[in-house]
C-alpha cells in the first residue's frame, strides 16, 4: 500500500453523450460557481432546469470532437506522468478526483483511504487560483473528509502555480512547437492567451484569479523573449490575453477572445496564435470553443492561419512541474 497520496482536482466531463446533462446538472448545482440567495432551498431545481435546456446544444458540440470529453483521458496520462516522477522520490500513489463527474473527489478519497494512504497532498489541475475551481474542489474535498469522519493523517494542500519556473516553461514550450509547426518564424503574427472568463463580481469579492492569470501571461511572455532559443522571435509579436467561456447575462471579464480576433484582424494580422492559458488538458472549451467556434470566427474576418496551441496534456516538462510542486509542498 502506498504511504503517500495525491490528489488531482480537476472540473472533469461527461463521458459520453447521454452523460452531459447529468454533468451540466451538477455543474450549475455548485454554490462556489452559482451563488444564489437561499440556494439550499432552490439551487438544486434550478441546475436541473438549466442542464435540461443546454444539454441538446451542448451535446452536440461534444459530439463535434468525439462524443465525450477527453479531459479524463489526459488527467490519467498527467497522473501516470506524475506517479513515475514522484516514486523516486515517495512511496506514493497518484488519484484523480474530478468536481462534477467520475470519478468524483469522494471517489478519490475513499480509494485512498481504502489504501491506507499515511499523508495526502492535494494538487488542483487549475494553475491559477479561483474560488470558482480549486476554491470548489477544495470545498468538496473538506466535505467529504469530514463525512468520512476527518482521518487524522497530515494534509498538504498547493493552491496555485501561475508562475512556477516548469509550468511556464511548459507553456512556452508547446507554443514553439505551435510557431514552428505553422512556419512563422519569418511572418507576422499575433499572440493570444485565452483563459476562462469569470463574472466581474467573483473579482471584485477578491477572487485572485485574473490577478493571477496576467502573472502567467507575464511569466510566459518574458520566457519565450529571454530564454527562448528563438527569443528574437517573439520580442517584436504583439500580444493579448482575452476571455471564454461566457454563460449568463451578467458581466463579466472582458475582453472577449472572439473581440480580441477582431481587432487583430482589423489591425491588418493574417495569422494568430492562440494559448489556452487557463487549461492544462484539450477539452470542450479548447477543442470546440476555440478550435471551431473561434476559428470560424477568425476565418471570417480574414485570419489565414489560426493556430491553436495545444494543451500541456502529456508535456513531459509539465508532469516535471507537478513534481516539484508536490516535493516543494512537502518540504515546505
Amino acid at each position: 500500500m502506498p504511504e503517500h497520496g495525491v490528489l488531482l482536482f480537476n472540473l472533469g466531463g461527461p463521458d459520453s453523450l447521454p452523460a452531459v446533462e447529468p454533468f451540466l446538472r451538477n455543474l450549475f448545482s455548485d454554490p462556489d460557481i452559482i451563488r444564489l440567495p437561499m440556494g439550499w432551498l432552490w439551487q438544486r431545481p434550478l441546475a436541473r432546469l438549466i442542464a435540461k435546456m443546454r444539454a441538446r446544444a451542448v451535446a452536440r458540440h461534444y459530439a463535434h470532437i468525439g462524443g465525450r470529453s477527453p479531459l479524463l483521458m489526459w488527467t490519467h496520462r498527467q497522473a501516470e506522468l506524475l506517479e513515475q516522477r514522484l516514486r523516486a522520490h515517495l512511496d506514493c500513489h497518484v488519484y484523480i478526483g474530478m468536481r462534477y463527474w467520475h470519478p468524483l473527489i469522494e471517489e478519490a478519497v475513499r480509494a485512498a483511504l481504502a489504501d491506507r494512504v499515511r499523508a495526502l497532498t492535494l494538487l488542483p489541475l487549475y494553475p491559477q487560483f479561483s474560488r470558482t475551481t480549486t476554491g470548489s474542489s477544495l470545498n468538496e474535498f473538506h466535505r467529504v473528509w469530514r463525512r468520512l469522519g476527518a482521518p487524522a493523517i497530515p494534509i498538504t494542500t498547493i493552491r496555485s502555480y501561475p508562475d512556477h519556473p516548469l509550468y511556464v516553461r511548459a507553456v512556452a514550450e508547446r507554443i514553439e512547437e505551435t510557431v514552428r509547426r505553422h512556419a512563422l518564424q519569418d511572418k507576422t503574427w499575433a499572440l493570444i492567451f485565452s483563459a476562462h472568463s469569470l463574472p466581474v463580481r467573483v473579482i471584485e469579492d477578491g477572487d485572485p484569479y485574473l490577478e493571477e492569470t496576467k502573472r502567467s501571461v507575464e511569466a510566459v511572455l518574458t520566457y519565450l523573449r529571454t530564454q527562448s532559443e528563438a527569443h528574437s522571435i517573439y520580442a517584436g509579436v504583439p500580444a493579448a490575453l482575452a476571455f471564454q467561456s461566457r454563460v449568463g447575462p451578467v458581466r463579466w471579464i472582458e475582453p472577449s477572445t472572439a473581440e480580441v480576433v477582431k481587432r487583430f484582424a482589423r489591425e491588418g494580422f493574417r495569422a494568430v496564435v492562440v494559448v489556452p492559458i487557463s487549461f492544462v488538458s484539450d477539452h470542450i472549451e479548447t477543442l470546440y470553443e476555440l478550435g471551431h467556434e473561434i476559428r470560424e470566427i477568425a476565418e471570417a474576418h480574414g485570419i489565414h492561419t489560426f493556430a491553436l496551441v495545444e494543451a500541456l496534456n502529456d508535456s513531459e516538462t509539465f508532469a516535471e512541474a507537478l513534481k516539484e510542486l508536490v516535493l516543494e509542498a512537502l518540504r515546505a
